[in-house]
């Protein structure tokens, strides 16, 4: 892990911001065309993976400013565990067993899978 400096506050900063635009983009267009936000969570985070995965394969010694503000950065905001976690919940406590249990499959199994798919 690189020293705390300004410069890497800056770009974890930068990056955040930049990933979280996106999430709210693309989440937005999801839930607009499907009328479901987990869809929306999950679509963010397989794409997450797949970018993260990607990265992690094609550029194994990745300069660690270029770590802070991509992988840090850009796909901690982008994608969220809490989200997904929080969808799950939601649906369970709506009594939709079959949506949240969709949901709970999907994110954990298409997300192991992606990695497995690009890491191999």
């Amino acid at each position: 892990m690189p020293s705390l400096s300004l410069n890497h506050f800056l770009l974890v900063f930068l990056g955040g911001g930049i990933g979280a635009t996106m999430r709210w983009l693309l989440s937005w267009g999801i839930f607009s065309a499907s009328g479901r936000a987990w869809v929306g969570t999950l679509f963010v985070n397989l794409v997450g993976c797949i970018v993260f995965f990607y990265l992690a394969k094609a550029f194994q010694d990745m300069k660690p400013d270029h770590e802070l503000l991509i992988k840090t950065g850009i796909l901690g905001s982008l994608t969220t565990f809490s989200t997904f976690a929080f969808e799950v919940v939601f649906l369970f406590k709506q009594g939709m067993f079959k949506e949240a249990l969709l949901a709970l499959f999907l994110n954990v199994f298409f997300g192991i899978i992606i990695g497995i798919g690009i890491l191999r």
